[in-house]
């Protein structure tokens, strides 16, 4: 469920969104090297509905202290569900520095309401306070705005896909692996081989490996996959090499 709503105004102190103008490339620092701080509206606002119908002995959980309930009316034995603002989908990019100008129309703000289950709801708490612990020893605002943004609900989910991926690209390689050491393995003459090819082959994937060694933001399961497939062909090398040293002695 999306609405709009127009003449809202959330500070940064009430949504949680980053409000020095130094992050947001504002203002400078004066003389002083004081950096003057501003107001801010997020644009858009997520609101998680905990949909959970779990009967519980009170509003807290005893194994992890999350909050499951907004009210509990002790006489009747019955709560309200858990209502609150999801603080991973405030980011900074999403700010609107506000104007002390009254006579601007304040920006629209877009609240969304969304269910969450009680499992996940106590996932996304456990993160938000690593997160929080973390951002206050480190002060990396900026690089935890976009963790925070891979981590948001439509990228969790390519996120997700992506590493499967690469886990059966993974599992794949593995099983190609182990049936080429078995054809090698046994091998005691180049009957139906290309000794050329061999050689070509190691040289080839060496340099592709050199060249992802050498750059930067590679995938750690890529470089992995061809970590293990050089090897592998420098190790057939040295099988060719071999075969070739026994044939001419023969």
């Amino acid at each position: 469920v999306s609405s709009e709503q127009s003449g809202i105004a959330v500070s940064s102190e009430q949504s949680g969104v980053a409000v020095s103008s130094e992050q947001s490339g504002v203002a400078p620092p004066n003389e002083r090297g004081e950096v003057p701080h501003y107001l801010y509206a997020v644009a858009s606002l997520e609101l998680r509905l905990v949909a959970d119908e779990t009967p519980h002995a009170g509003p807290v959980l005893p194994s992890d202290g999350a909050q499951v309930a907004n009210g509990v009316d002790w006489s009747r034995r019955v709560y309200a569900p858990r209502l609150y603002v999801d603080e991973l989908s405030l980011l900074g990019k999403h700010a609107l520095p506000l104007s002390s100008d009254v006579g601007k129309e304040p920006p629209r703000l877009r609240l969304r309401l969304l269910p969450i289950s009680l499992g996940r709801y106590r996932a996304t708490r456990q993160l938000h306070t690593a997160f929080g612990a973390l951002q206050a020893a480190s002060g990396m605002e900026a690089e935890f705005d976009e963790l925070r943004e891979l981590l948001s609900e439509k990228r969790l989910y390519r996120f997700a896909l992506m590493q499967l991926i690469g886990l059966l690209h993974v599992v794949f390689d593995a099983l190609a692996f182990r049936n080429d050491v078995g054809f090698w393995k046994g091998r005691e003459d180049l009957r139906g081989l290309s000794s050329r090819g061999v050689i070509f082959n190691a040289g080839s994937t060496l340099v592709i490996f050199l060249y992802l060694l050498d750059g930067d933001g590679v995938n750690s399961i890529v470089l992995a996959t061809y970590a293990f497939s050089t090897a592998l062909e420098l190790w057939k090398l040295t099988k060719v090499v071999a075969m070739r040293r026994r044939a001419r002695g023969a």
